[in-house]
């Protein structure tokens, strides 16, 4: 038996250590990024709003977990999550095609995931999930893809919970550039020396009190008046971008010669 192959006791392993299992911090996904090959780029990226580090198994799955952990609504992220339960849930399943999901070499079935279960908060405070599959649009051309697709529609359905596929197209790549370039100064040490939360509420304020004057020259000039290192105003205009204090269009790229008047949502 191959290294890579599925087997009873690869099942059982994961299964003792918990994977698929907890929430927050203390989630393990199903699989681990090392463990297998991907025909995208994978990423391992520590969480801000779980405090661990997601395995991302592509660029798409990136750029929707980066999405997904800009959204205030969200409050839990779990990757690769198993449908251990399948075919205890699905009761409308002689159609499905389970066949196809083993492994050729041991003949054991696959554990079926779904790339995404998300927590939601509302502003009353109440909980619920819902699961993204992310896909590439070239991929949905595949009837294997559609087979699995059906069995993951068929479970969450099941279970009552909202789940949709995702392709590139939702996926806007010049946002999830912007959320990457800001979401870092959110990281613990990012700062320096800086008190960014006082001296971001002070660059807020000027922002506002210069609203006619370009980004750029702002930032330049917040530098000087507050006496601190060049470029630390950028950091802090990107805090606040990041901490949603200051609105902009994130869609388009940042145009630092605009007015902040025109930039302000």
């Amino acid at each position: 038996m191959s290294k890579n192959s599925w087997s009873k006791e690869k099942l059982a392993r994961y299964l003792k250590e918990g994977r698929g299992k907890g929430e927050g911090a203390n989630y393990l996904p199903w699989r681990y990024t090392y463990e297998f090959s991907s025909r995208g780029r994978v990423s391992r990226v520590f969480g801000l709003k779980t405090g661990r580090i997601h395995h991302l198994q592509s660029d798409n799955q990136y750029r929707a977990f980066l999405l997904f952990e800009f959204n205030s609504d969200v409050t839990d992220i779990r990757e690769s999550f198993p449908l251990l339960d399948v075919q205890e849930v699905i009761d409308d399943k002689e159609d499905l095609r389970f066949d196809k999901f083993t492994d050729k070499e041991t003949k054991e079935p696959y554990v079926l995931t779904t790339n995404f279960l998300l927590t939601l908060k509302d502003t009353n405070g109440k909980e619920k999930y819902v699961a993204r599959t992310v896909k590439n649009t070239t991929e949905l051309k595949r009837k294997i893809t559609f087979e699995k697709l059906e069995i993951e529609r068929r479970y969450w359905l099941e279970k009552n919970i909202d789940w949709k596929v995702i392709t590139e197209k939702q996926l806007p790549r010049q946002l999830a550039k912007n959320i990457e370039w800001v979401r870092e100064t959110l990281l613990k040490g990012s700062e320096g020396s800086l008190n960014k939360e006082e001296l971001s509420l002070s660059l807020l304020k000027f922002l506002i009190e210069n609203g006619e004057l370009q980004l750029r020259e702002v930032l330049k000039l917040f530098d000087k008046v507050a006496g601190i290192e060049k470029g630390s105003g950028l950091f802090l205009f990107r805090y606040l971008l990041a901490k949603k204090e200051f609105r902009l269009d994130m869609t388009k790229p940042i145009d630092f010669s605009a007015k902040i008047i025109d930039l302000m949502l």
